[in-house]
Order: structure tokens, then C-alpha cells, then sequence
């Protein structure tokens, strides 16, 4: 099979579909009225043991997609000088389920062990605001852009000497490496697994149910094929380990070239460290030579990443190929649940072209062909 739905390469936009809304589209209301931000005061202050008093409340320039909404608060009095707000989104959102708690006990339990912002206050139940919430310290630095123009085609990483690209994929490396080394049983982090017995299971079985109340009874063929085929062939797992879950450039803090905060944890789960690596691969295949873009000169390829991160971690990485499939699997879910809610939120027309052909389809497509032998 060719093309999904045999959309010709010259019909297809340069940029389809972003994985962020773009930056001032809007407004946040979570600390709108005097009444919001003194409730929010009171809770703060008691959540970090003193006072606070609040003055600047904006989105950050590139505030995100809908899996949550930011905010960035300034604090006149208190022990920061900024906290981050990420709220569940008002309105149809990516997830069917935003739990907070889970991105609390992540930063918790990596605090200290991996670069991280530091978890300060929760209300996984939305009782300040109305929506819940974590709160988080402020970390200064550059972030890699993901809108487009991304970090392949503009902006720091890019300008930057390829010796210092190198340096920040290492730096990535090394502390996604902190992240799976940690011992997550005994920091409590347990919960975090969907599947303690069959962990690869439980992620594939996460996906489906969020691709099922996603999409409903539409469901692209293209989709359901990756389903099946990678539980057709599910490999043996090597010892499980933390995962970030959403590992990619865009969602580092850098000083200079140097890791200081890995963002965005709603994907966080236990299991293989493949699954994190794939997940990156995949992820800059998608910024540059999916897009149409030249990979950064000084990012290694592939298979010097994989080795790269080999040397790190001190073992071989196994069965890439399904993983690399699976996270296509994921990568074309998650497109299709942000397509919906463009839709839902007035973005796209509704029944939009790209629900049924767009650059992570045509991915996933693709693999499961090699894999199929086609």
C-alpha cells in the first residue's frame, strides 16, 4: 500500500499539523478575577509553609497544545520568584483523564535524581481553581521550538555550532538515562506502571482505550493495522524502568547546551527504556526528514544514538524495530486526538482531510508495511 488514501506528495502542506497551539491563540482565565487569584494565594502560602503574594500571570510565549494549560505566575513575595501553573484545559482536551497527581509523584520522585522543575503544590481535584492543577518552580533557559519553524529549521539549536547540537543530544541523553536509572520501586512510583505484571501491555492497551474514546466508531484503517500488528508480535521486555514518556528536544530546558529540566510528564509510565528511545527517534524523524527538513548536522543519526545511548546506559537496546512501530502507533494516535480537538475547539473544519492522511499516518504506515514484508 502507498500513501494512506494515495494523497500525492505534492498535495501535502509543508507543516500539517502542529503539536502546539500557536503561542498567544489564547487567553488563560485560570487567575482572571481578584477572587481566583487570592483563593490561589491562600492555597499557595499554605502548600509551601509562608506567604505569597502574586503579580504577573501570562502564558509563556509557546504555551502548548491541549494536554494542558500553562501559566507563568510572578511571585512579589515568597520563596521563588516564578511558579508554572499547568492546569487541565478548559474545553475538549487530549486526554480523557488529567491526573496531576501522577505528574506530582514523578517530579517528586525525581527530585534530585534527574533534571526537573520542583514539584511545589497539587490539587488533583480542582478545589482552588475549579480545574486541577500543579504547580511547579520556574526553571530559567532556552527551549528548543517545536512550532514551525522548529528547532531543525530555526532558532539557537539551530544556529548553533554542530559540535554544540552534539552537546545538547548528549546532555539529553545523559539525563534521560538519570531518569531510567532511578530505582522507582522505592521512591513509590509504582502507580505509575499501567501494567505491573505485563508493562508493554499495559501501554499498548492505554493507547487503544484513549484511541477508542477519541475517535469512536471513526477509526482509520491505517490505525487499527498498527494495532494489530504490534500486538501481533510483542517482544520479550527487558527489566522495566521509569519512563519520560514524551522524550524530545522541544520538551528540554537548556542552559547553554546543558540539560537543566525535562518537561511534560502526562506520558510517564514503568517500563522498557525502548520505549523512551523510540519515542525520541521517532520524534526527530518526524521534525526534520518527515517534514521535508535536514536533520541537524551535529544530532547523530540513528543508529549512533541508539549506540550513544548504549554507552550511557551500559547494555544493548533490543527489538528497535518493533518499538520504532509502536511508537508510530502512538505518534499517529496522539495526531489524530489533537486533529479532533482542533476540530471540537473550531480550528479545523470538522470531517478535516487530515484525519485520514498526515505525516504520522503515512509513518506508521510505512513501517508496518516493512515490517510486513510489503
Amino acid at each position: 500500500m502507498g500513501t494512506p488514501l494515495g494523497a500525492p506528495a505534492s498535495s501535502r502542506p509543508r507543516h500539517e499539523a502542529s503539536d502546539h497551539e500557536p503561542a498567544g491563540s489564547r487567553r488563560s482565565q485560570l487567575l482572571d478575577s481578584a477572587a481566583a487569584r487570592d483563593r490561589f494565594a491562600a492555597w499557595l502560602s499554605r502548600s509551601l509553609g509562608q506567604p505569597v503574594a502574586l503579580g504577573a500571570a501570562a502564558p509563556p510565549a509557546s504555551s502548548g497544545g491541549w494536554s494542558n494549560e500553562t501559566l507563568l505566575v510572578d511571585l512579589t513575595q515568597g520563596p521563588l520568584p516564578r511558579v508554572v501553573v499547568r492546569a487541565k484545559p478548559d474545553g475538549p482536551a487530549m486526554f480523557r483523564d488529567y491526573d496531576v497527581g501522577r505528574e506530582h509523584l514523578v517530579l517528586s520522585g525525581l527530585a534530585g535524581r534527574a533534571p526537573v522543575p520542583p514539584a511545589l503544590a497539587v490539587d488533583p481535584d480542582g478545589a482552588v481553581l475549579g480545574r486541577p492543577m500543579l504547580v511547579s518552580g520556574f526553571v530559567a533557559g532556552r527551549v528548543p521550538s517545536d512550532d514551525r519553524p522548529s528547532f531543525a529549521e530555526a532558532g539557537w539549536l539551530f544556529e548553533a555550532a554542530p559540535a554544540d547540537q552534539r552537546r545538547f543530544i548528549d546532555s539529553l541523553l545523559q539525563a534521560l538515562h538519570k531518569v531510567h536509572a532511578v530505582d522507582w520501586r522505592r521512591l513509590g512510583l509504582a502507580p505509575l506502571a499501567r501494567d505491573r505484571d505485563q508493562p508493554l501491555h499495559g501501554e499498548i492497551a492505554w493507547h487503544r482505550a484513549l484511541h477508542d474514546w477519541g475517535a469512536g466508531d471513526d477509526r482509520h484503517p491505517v490505525i487499527e493495522r498498527g494495532f494489530a500488528a504490534v500486538l501481533d508480535a510483542v517482544p520479550a521486555a527487558p527489566a522495566p524502568c521509569l519512563l519520560w514518556g514524551d522524550a524530545r528536544p522541544a520538551n528540554v530546558i537548556a542552559h547553554g547546551f546543558e540539560v537543566a529540566a525535562l518537561l511534560d510528564w502526562e506520558l510517564a509510565g514503568i517500563g522498557p527504556a525502548e520505549l523512551d528511545i523510540a519515542w525520541l527517534l521517532e520524534m526527530n524523524r518526524m521534525r526534520t526528514t518527515g517534514s521535508g527538513v535536514a536533520p541537524l548536522p551535529g544530532f547523530p543519526g540513528d543508529d549512533a544514538l541508539v549506540a550513544a545511548y548504549e554507552g550511557v546506559a551500559g547494555r544493548t537496546l533490543d527489538d528497535l524495530g518493533w518499538y520504532r512501530l509502536f511508537a508510530a502507533l502512538k505518534m499517529a494516535v496522539l495526531m489524530e486526538r489533537h486533529l479532533r480537538v482542533a476540530i471540537a475547539r473550531g480550528r479545523l473544519a470538522a470531517g478535516h482531510r487530515l484525519l485520514r492522511d498526515n505525516v504520522a499516518l503515512r509513518r506508521l504506515n510505512e513501517l508496518g508495511e516493512t515490517r510486513a514484508g510489503r
